[in-house]
């Protein structure tokens, strides 16, 4: 491996493109989609909504994906899916007659059954005791660090089944290869292996097939301080944190742009050129294992939490601030869960200027009506300036109390209206009482948001994907179909809880699915409304 690299760097927000990197902003009437954070049961609604965008021939015509927590893992999978799986068996063929799924059988209509690149794969290995089992045997057998537990651990169970994990003996059994974006952006006159001889294509994973740009989210810790405030940081093959933030005790600023992600967790050296740096090169590369671990760490913290004997076990990365870089020394810092700051992955996406945005709400949260109040995810209300429901209180707005613990980091997050969160609520509660896809298209106006560089003045349309029951695609199953959905979710189908039940089988994951695949692209429609697949196609006119 080099001792120097040569990476390109992106100034934010005085610039938004350089002589290598795309202009990072959408262009006009440009849609995104956003997959949330949540475990397998997230990558299982997300597996679902996948496959009705691409059997509706709409995924040519999405802008970019935002991703969050398990959202990144089936983003980072489907995005850099290599060209000898196919998009039919990795995402499975749609059905959208419920009432053809059988318990046993063959595919598509089986629910116990999976193809052999299928994404609903990736819940079968995972799961508490397996997971202690193969940390223990990336410390014990091949010495990993503790600090590279969780990402191993992502690596060997989420990647490796296809083809994004190759486990090197002569780097210490971690995978050696950087992740970039195409062979071509690679291989410009003027760009990465020009820059660093050293290095060939092989040495990175890249996107093979033609897919909307990729923006995988987690967060930093301004420093370690118990009230430390999260910055949001995000990656494709460029990343870092884009607003410029000074650090809370100390003069160094975190952020004020991107850098060529062959760079993380190296060391800055010198400016080489306009947009160019040097950097020591870091001990191993930076892996889409270590960028999917690390939007998925609440797992990681979860885990220390419960086995003190793997303290340290949330990932740390040197990184250095784009402004200022050279006056500040780069710095180790703390990562969480991009879903500890804003587990939706929408501020990621409004920051780039999509006029439309479809949002994957997959959570465990179902809307309830209670005092009087409707109660929806906890990820929503903090969009609106709001915190979360509190049974009491209501929902207590952030310009009259900050919060604290967890609720205290979301108080950055509004980019909507207030006043426009009760519309939310009624759309939602109204589709949900009445049995329907827990799917609303509103028209929002959306606000300035300096901490993620959100400017408003504008209206967006949004798309709230939201999971929960929904009688209509119930009532259609079969009794065998319905009994067996039952046991293999305990019960909780759809709303499989994000930490217990990490580990989900085949019936599981394809019930998800296959809701979500109706919920968007079946021709089903309520009394007086819009069909499914109307409403999704309507935010692409």
């Amino acid at each position: 491996m080099p001792k120097t690299l040569q990476a390109s760097i992106l100034p934010l927000p005085s610039v938004t493109r350089s002589a290598l990197a795309p202009d990072l902003s959408a262009p006009p009437r440009s849609v995104g989609l956003c997959l949330s954070g949540g475990g397998s049961r997230a990558l299982s609604c997300a597996m679902g909504q996948l496959r009705a965008l691409d059997h509706l021939g709409l995924m040519d015509q999405v802008f970019a994906i935002s991703s969050v927590s398990g959202g990144t893992w089936a983003n980072t999978l489907y995005t850099y899916l290599p060209a000898t799986i196919s998009d039919a068996d990795f995402l499975g063929t749609p059905v959208l007659d419920p009432g053809q799924l059988t318990v046993t059988g063959q595919l598509p209509y089986a629910l116990d059954q999976l193809s052999r690149n299928s994404l609903g794969r990736v819940p079968g290995n995972l799961g508490l005791l397996r997971d202690v089992a193969e940390i223990l045997k990336l410390r014990e057998e091949w010495g990993y660090p503790t600090s590279d537990l969780w990402q191993g651990l992502i690596g060997h169970s989420v990647l490796r089944p296809y083809g994004l994990w190759h486990p090197d003996p002569a780097a210490q059994h971690f995978d050696a290869h950087y992740f970039s974006w195409t062979e071509a952006y690679l291989q410009l006159p003027n760009s990465t292996l020009a820059h660093n001889p050293g290095l060939r294509v092989t040495d990175f994973y890249t996107v093979q097939r033609k897919r909307p740009f990729m923006v995988f989210n987690t967060a930093i810790f301004i420093d370690d301080s118990t009230s430390a405030d999260l910055v949001p940081f995000e990656a494709n093959f460029m990343l870092g944190v884009r607003q410029p933030f000074p650090a809370t005790g100390h003069a160094a600023t975190i952020g004020g742009g991107l850098v060529e992600s062959l760079a993380m967790n190296a060391v800055y050296e010198k400016d080489t050129a306009a947009g160019e740096v040097a950097v020591t090169a870091p001990a191993r590369p930076f892996t889409l294992a270590d960028i999917a671990g690390c939007s998925s760490a609440a797992f990681a913290q979860e885990f220390e939490e419960q086995h003190p004997e793997f303290e340290g076990l949330v990932p740390r990365y040197s990184y250095f601030p784009i402004a200022n870089r050279a006056s500040v020394a780069t710095r180790t810092y703390r990562f969480a869960d991009g879903g500890s700051l804003e587990n939706l992955g929408l501020n990621a996406m409004l920051a780039r200027g999509v006029s439309g945005v479809l949002v994957g709400i997959n959570t465990d949260e179902g809307i309830r009506m209670e005092d009087g109040q409707i109660v929806v995810s906890s990820d929503l209300p903090p969009l609106f300036g709001l915190q979360p429901y509190v049974r009491g209180k209501g929902y207590v707005p952030y310009n009259r109390d900050p919060g604290s613990g967890p609720v205290r980091l979301y108080r950055h997050n509004q980019v909507f209206p207030t006043s426009a969160f009760a519309d939310l609520q009624q759309a939602l509660w109204d589709r949900r009482s009445k049995g329907e896809p827990v799917v609303v298209k509103l028209s929002l106006p959306l606000l300035d948001n300096d901490w993620y560089g959100i400017r408003g003045g504008r209206t967006v349309d949004v798309l709230w994907m939201y999971n929960d029951h929904v009688e209509a695609f119930w009532k259609q199953l079969s009794f065998e179909a319905k009994a067996a959905i039952d046991i293999a979710g305990l019960g909780a189908f759809p709303l499989y809880n994000t930490f217990t039940q990490l580990k989900l089988d085949a019936i599981a994951v394809n019930a998800l699915a296959h809701l979500w695949t109706w919920n968007l692209a079946a021709d089903w429609c309520p009394a007086g409304g819009h069909s499914n697949q109307e409403l999704v196609r309507s935010m692409f006119v």
